[in-house]
């Protein structure tokens, strides 16, 4: 219990001075406890001086005061003063000490209101830094998962009157993701006919640039590359080329987005997360870094397919990378699945557990969580 609020019920004088220099220093050091401590005492002031007033009416019935007390602090304290006058010793007693407790809530009350105006003030400095810097903060796990979207399922173009654009071709279901491109980029998403396919366009200068800027430095196809070099020379941008591909890097989870799969075969009861590509030399990085394989994925061989298929590695992306580097399509449903497919894999054996099976196929197919 606060030192001021013990202060209140003391007779003695000196206990009083004592319990309220106690609560002046209990103030500076315990912050947050005071205001929940001193909030009680403020409401038990108010009831004391309430029964005052009445009390106070019986010794002067031709003094006029306001049915709100406090909306005059000073008819109040000439009210106390009279009734510290006019009454007993013990009267006197017990009014300092209300009037010691009433000079704390005042103070406190002050102290609170100026409390509540520095942080109103403070909150207010931080939102607008914030609102200032929010346009140029740096994302850098969106910006690496964008560069391996596009890298996958993007293109760059500049046509031959000079005008350049974006485009992203994405599955309808994975709308969500190019909606938060948009939201951060401009442009616009169209449903290509013929197709359960989305376009998104991206084609006005001011947008242009700040995806630039935001992947420059992330695209690592080379095809890809050549195309955003011809925007950059247009724009005045230097083209920075990607540094070596590491574990912690976005870029792997963007390009899953757009180039992958994940699947499983119900022969082998095994689960695969692959990305297929034309470039080869894009691929194999990936082996020393996420583990797996590459291999043909057509008897052409002009197309090749990069593979993570063991229980052991599977489990160590799910746990450290894509915890992380989520995908941002309904991919990332199966990702989230892949464990339960090595818990139910055998019930399909099992006639009393094959509707478990049933109901995690149905969940693996319609990308359910």
């Amino acid at each position: 219990m606060s030192s001021s609020l013990i202060g209140f019920y003391q007779e003695d004088i000196k206990k009083i001075i004592a319990y309220s220099t106690m609560s002046q220093l209990a103030r500076e050091h315990i912050l947050f406890s005071m205001f929940r401590h001193q909030t009680i005492c403020v409401k038990i002031i108010f009831i004391i001086i309430n029964s005052q007033i009445t009390k106070a009416h019986k010794y002067f019935k031709n003094i006029y005061i306001s049915n709100n007390f406090f909306n005059s602090f000073i008819r109040s304290l000439w009210l106390y003063i009279f009734i510290f006058i006019n009454s007993t010793k013990k009267w006197k007693i017990i009014i300092v000490s209300k009037l010691v407790g009433i000079s704390e809530a005042i103070r406190l009350i002050l102290f609170i209101f100026l409390f509540i105006y520095f942080n109103t003030f403070k909150l207010k400095s931080n939102y607008s830094t914030i609102s200032i810097l929010t346009p140029n903060k740096i994302d850098t796990g969106f910006n690496e998962w964008l560069a391996g979207l596009i890298d996958g399922d993007g293109h760059f173009l500049l046509s031959k009157s000079g005008s350049a654009r974006l485009y992203i071709v994405m599955d309808i279901r994975d709308k969500s993701a190019l909606y938060e491109i948009l939201h951060k980029f401009g442009g616009s998403i169209r449903p290509i006919a013929g197709a359960k396919a989305l376009r998104y366009n991206l084609s006005n200068r001011k947008g242009l640039i700040k995806l630039i800027e935001a992947v420059n430095g992330n695209i690592r196809n080379p095809t890809r590359l050549l195309q955003l070099n011809k925007l950059c020379n247009k724009y005045n941008i230097t083209l920075e080329y990607p540094k070596p591909l590491h574990f912690n890097n976005g870029w792997f989870s963007g390009f899953v987005d757009s180039d992958g799969s994940i699947y499983f075969n119900e022969a082998s009861g095994q689960v695969f997360i692959s990305a297929t590509q034309k470039n080869i030399y894009l691929l194999e990085p990936l082996i020393n870094i996420y583990g797996g394989r590459v291999d043909p994925s057509n008897a052409r061989g002009d197309a090749f397919k990069y593979i993570i298929y063991r229980k052991k590695e599977l489990f160590h992306m799910i746990e450290n990378y894509f915890n992380t580097y989520p995908l941002r399509t309904l991919k990332a449903n199966r990702i989230k699945l892949i464990k339960e497919f090595y818990i139910v894999r055998t019930y399909k054996n099992d006639v009393l557990k094959l509707n478990d099976w049933i109901t995690f196929k149905d969940k693996w197919e319609k990308y359910k969580n």
